[in-house]
């Protein structure tokens, strides 16, 4: 460590491990036998250069749910601060669900796959310590941008899986056991409610499904949902906006939603497919219930889909932001059914204004959007406060300017330049390769529904085409901004980064022009794995305390 000081580290890694490390001794019940591991900075201030010897001041900030948050002070001998950590987060990693998987024994009725068992098995166990060092090597050799560390046989795993594709093909079961939930089981009781419950087992590969088990409760995300209402409107010609999920997540509540749609109805019932209306599913077109805080106290918070209208990737981060604070999804027209989607921003907000006054008749409101999404929030926003009504925040999640920099011919150049010293001889083929595969994709691509009715593509288009009209305006109001780390991939003129998606990268998303009472604060994961657990629960739980924070800004100035 002296060498790399001498050589002009200023904030040594090394030293930062020891000056932090024994943070974990504060967390309540900690277990030497347990590991964790930093998972992200809030906010770090350098005062000055680390040297040889550091003093540290840690304080124990939160801890729940495996996760432990610390704020930390380094000083010199002398007690001269050098740097100021923030919500320094940790994360315990379980292994008990790992090796409950690899117990798994011949003698149980429906084993976990041969390959998910030695695959959780190694998981749990990691790298051995003695394959560390020549792995590392063989690493450092191999003169790869790009690779990944395994001491299992990977070859040997593919195989193993394949075996068990083909024994799966034949007909072997393939399910797993029901896991651990809040609910009892009680097997269904009509055929409709069986028919569901198959539905559960087919899709989500549990052996058992109970009428009061819940979709995500069983492992179901929003790939999974699409199938779901594929086969729900195949078997009942009828279809539903995939938020019905959050209304009637277990196959009883879903059951009687759709037989008080339709009626009673057998199996084997087949006809024309019914679109239902949205006055047929739900009162609203745009708003979904998220969170069990909807039927509770506490401000509201109204927070928009992505570019592609809907609300279920954000599940996560509304059941985590607060027990009572009521949190609605805004969709968009279109997602299901006949309905066009808006063709501009402000024509959809003002469309979604219409019913957020059905829950909140007056501010002030919270208002938030993921994505592209973050637009048609703003613009719900400067709507609101046009009509006199205040905005305690506005919430952007990873939310670009509409109509972002194109790279130019030279910072193209200098980004193919860096590709081809990085991968020599490799990157002409490579490059065609990818070229032929997006020209394919391209001439393939024709938008239309899916197989569940879900208009995703028309929607998608529509917001793209509504970009070039939103018109950019300065909102005073806070914000806060909401944004993964950086990915600075290439440099090119100027200082300037490109990230690997071919965009500029700017720390505040190019917003700050527009918006002068702009927070940024950088959360884990990237642009999708933000909202979605491990990395929502630091989101969510900075969300909270930014969204309590309005709360009581609104209420000191209604004081005044």
């Amino acid at each position: 460590a002296l060498a790399d000081l001498d050589r002009g580290f200023v904030l040594h890694p090394a030293l930062m491990d020891i000056a932090t490390g024994w943070a974990m001794d504060l967390i309540p019940g900690y277990d030497r036998a347990q590991l964790w591991v930093p998972l992200s900075y809030r906010a770090l201030t350098m005062h000055a250069p680390l040297p040889a010897a550091v003093a540290s001041l840690v304080t124990l900030a939160n801890a729940s749910d495996g996760y432990a948050s610390f704020d930390v002070t380094l000083t010199d001998p002398q007690g001269r601060i050098l740097v100021e950590v923030e919500g320094l987060t940790l994360r315990r990693l379980d292994a008990a669900p790992a090796v409950r998987l690899a117990a798994r024994g011949p003698d149980m009725a429906q084993p976990a796959r041969p390959g998910q068992e030695r695959l959780a098995r190694m998981v749990a166990q990691g790298i051995p310590p003695a394959r560390g060092p020549a792995l590392l090597e063989l690493a450092l050799q191999a003169g790869l941008p790009q690779i990944a560390i395994s001491s299992m046989d990977l070859p040997q795993l593919i195989a193993q899986e394949t075996r068990s594709s083909r024994a799966r093909a034949t007909g072997a079961s393939t399910s797993f056991e029901r896991p651990d939930l809040d609910s009892d089981y009680v097997e269904p009781r009509t055929d409709l409610e069986r028919s569901i419950a198959g539905f559960f087992r087919d899709l989500l590969g549990v052996q058992q499904v109970g009428v009061d088990d819940g979709f995500f409760d069983l492992g179901g995300h929003s790939l999974i949902a699409v199938r779901l209402f594929a086969m729900i409107r195949k078997a009942y010609a009828v279809d539903l906006p995939l938020a019905t999920l959050f209304e009637a997540p277990n196959v009883a509540a879903l059951a009687a939603l759709i037989e008080a749609r339709i009626g009673p109805r057998s199996d084997s019932a087949q006809g024309q497919v019914v679109a239902m209306t949205p006055a047929q599913t739900t009162s609203f077109t745009h708003l979904v219930p998220m969170s069990q805080g909807a039927a509770g106290g506490g401000t509201p918070l109204f927070i928009v889909a992505g570019m592609f209208g809907n609300v279920l990737n954000l599940r996560a981060l509304a059941q985590r932001l607060s027990p009572d604070r009521p949190v609605w999804g805004l969709q968009a027209r279109g997602l299901f059914g006949d309905a066009a989607p808006h063709k501009t921003l402000a024509e959809a907000a003002t469309s979604c204004i219409e019913e957020i006054r059905q829950i909140q008749p007056q501010g002030p409101y919270l208002v938030a959007g993921f994505s592209g999404g973050g637009l048609t929030a703003l613009e719900i926003a400067r709507q609101l406060q046009a009509g006199g009504e205040p905005v305690a925040r506005l919430v952007m999640l990873d939310t670009p300017v509409p109509m972002r920099p194109t790279l130019t011919r030279k910072d193209r150049l200098m980004i193919r330049a860096a590709e081809i010293r990085r991968e020599g001889p490799g990157f002409l083929s490579r490059w065609l390769r990818e070229r032929m595969a997006y020209e394919r994709t391209r001439r393939q691509q024709v938008p239309q529904a899916d197989s569940a009715g879900f208009h995703n593509a028309a929607i998608h288009a529509a917001f793209l085409g509504a970009l070039p009209q939103f018109d950019m305006q300065v909102w005073d109001g806070p914000v806060t901004l909401y944004r993964p780390r950086l990915d600075r991939q290439f440099k090119v003129s100027g200082g300037m980064h490109v990230s690997t998606a071919r965009e500029y990268v700017f720390e505040d998303n190019l917003w700050s022009p527009w918006m002068p009472d702009l927070t940024v604060v950088e959360v884990p994961g990237d642009h999708d794995s933000m909202v979605l657990e491990p990395c929502v629960r630091v989101l969510a739980d900075r969300m909270r305390k930014d969204l309590a924070q309005g709360d009581k800004a609104m209420t000191r100035r209604a004081a005044e």
